[in-house]
């Protein structure tokens, strides 16, 4: 029997995806995979769908607390701003 859905997130697993909002669409990411979906002005929506390249590769340097902050802030920022300038590009 399938489990029911909880406010309080009891027997619910982790699934890794997020995302956010760009102009007329929305960019969502898990893992080393993201997708961006735009609505152009003609009404059709754009999906484009690429693999996210880390900065550093490095897993034990990856793992430190100071660094993996300060490194994943930075990459979204990034990410953010590719997938924003490029909803963009269609206005």
């Amino acid at each position: 029997m399938p489990q029911p859905f909880s406010l309080t997130g009891e027997n619910m697993k982790y699934s890794g995806v997020g995302g956010q909002a760009v102009m007329e669409g929305v960019m969502m990411k898990n893992e080393d995979r993201y997708a961006v979906a735009v609505r152009k002005p003609d009404h059709t929506i754009d999906v484009k769908s690429l693999t996210f390249k880390e900065t550093i590769k490095n897993k034990k340097l990856r793992r430190l607390p100071f660094i993996r902050g300060v490194v994943n802030f930075i990459e979204s920022l990034i990410l953010g701003m590719q997938t924003l300038m490029y909803s963009a590009s269609f206005f």
